[in-house]
């Protein structure tokens, strides 16, 4: 094995033990969350956190060790060289490796798919789908998935073919026009297959959200209510979309069960990712990493392709190792930028609203409903909070 992909395997490793460290031995709960939530709150949190941040990262090893043994080991070529025999010609032998690959790691996340997503929901009381609904979504993100996926592969191996040495610069752009598209498209193709959205009828939110979104200066119709509570009891928000797909999404049950002030709060928060411009923000810093990641993948891929026996349908084997891996050890980059737009949005939303009580309130009545651990270890939150925890965005209100 190479060095570099050894240390980058040792590096993820290295995150893996640390984190399944601090899920099993989380240190005691902070005195300062018990200001705001009662000690049965705080553990029941916990309980809850527990399970998925297991399973999380269970699934990722196993994941990870699987791809290895495919990607390093003589048995992998081997299982390599029999589908291009079977299959003979050479994009339908890149198809079918493809896909028994791709059906093998579906399967091998399906167990710690359903338990986390639906039977550990369904036993906290948060889950209101049926089992049959549960698969029905998915099977369709699934089939979503695996159509983009078979496009992937084939425009890979495509560019590989055609232009051999400067394939990463081709593959990095294509993909950050994907970025672009993704963004675009999503909320208007891809989430209306899983969900229904409609207007705020509200005149009370339709007054607010004109409001607010003149003293945020930006320009806001609407906003869009989704079917949530068909799935989950959690109420949640949030702000997607490019140019005309621009979108400000609140949970129904949200609306429903909160406090007018609460809503309001929520909503400048979301009209704050906006107004800060979080999205395209976001979106360079993505093209930029895809740059950075497909130049990566091309140096890693040339360590390989010298090594005796190594087969080229592994090379998709090889890339899905390095997918993995990559996004495990940039996790930390990538939601400290995560958490900082949180911030700011968060301060937008004070701003806006002039009512740091009810920002206060939401902050707390959202943790306590949707069970968020209110102390976790700093090492989660360093490694794994797309949002800061409770306790420091209540905190933070005092500095604003």
């Amino acid at each position: 094995m190479n060095y570099l992909w050894l240390g980058l395997i040792v590096l993820a490793g290295a995150f893996c033990a640390l984190y399944l460290k601090s899920a099993l031995y989380p240190g005691p709960i902070n005195p300062s969350a018990l200001r705001y939530f009662s000690t049965e709150q705080a553990h029941s949190a916990r309980a809850y956190s527990f399970v998925p941040r297991v399973l999380f990262i269970t699934s990722f090893m196993l994941q990870a060790s699987v791809l290895s043994w495919l990607v390093f080991s003589r048995k992998g070529a081997t299982i390599a060289r029999r589908v291009e025999v079977r299959c003979g010609h050479y994009w339908r032998s890149i198809l079918m490796y493809f896909f028994l690959l791709w059906l093998f790691l579906r399967l091998l996340r399906l167990p710690f798919t359903l338990f986390g997503n639906y039977y550990w929901q369904q036993a906290w009381g948060f889950s209101t789908q049926t089992l049959a609904a549960w698969w029905l979504d998915y099977t369709k993100s699934a089939a979503l998935d695996l159509f983009l996926a078979t496009f992937g592969v084939l425009l890979f191996f495509a560019i590989l073919k055609h232009w051999p040495k400067i394939w990463w610069v081709i593959g990095a752009t294509l993909f950050a026009v994907w970025l672009v598209l993704q963004n675009f498209l999503w909320p208007v193709i891809v989430s209306p297959m899983f969900n229904h959205f409609e207007p705020a009828k509200n005149p009370a939110v339709i007054s607010m959200v004109k409001d607010l979104a003149n003293k945020a200066g930006i320009q806001v119709d609407e906003v869009l209510v989704m079917d949530a509570s068909r799935r989950t009891t959690m109420a949640n928000a949030y702000f997607m979309g490019l140019g005309t797909t621009k979108q400000i999404v609140i949970y129904d049950n949200l609306l429903e069960n909160y406090p007018l002030d609460e809503v309001e709060a929520v909503l400048a928060h979301e009209m704050g990712h906006w107004q800060k411009g979080h999205i395209i923000q976001g979106l360079s810093l993505g093209v930029v990493g895809a740059f950075l990641s497909w130049g990566l993948l091309a140096l890693y891929l040339s360590k390989l392709r010298p090594t005796a026996g190594h087969h080229r349908l592994q090379l998709w084997a090889s890339v899905q190792l390095f997918l993995l891996l990559i996004m495990m050890v940039t996790n930390p980059i990538q939601n400290y930028i995560s958490r900082e737009m949180e911030k700011q949005a968060d301060q937008v939303s004070l701003e806006l609203t002039g009512d740091s009580a009810a920002v206060v309130r939401l902050q707390i009545n959202l943790a306590a409903k949707n069970l968020s651990d209110v102390s976790p270890p700093g090492f989660i939150v360093w490694f794994g909070y797309t949002h800061p925890p409770v306790l420091s965005r209540i905190e933070a209100m005092g500095d604003y």
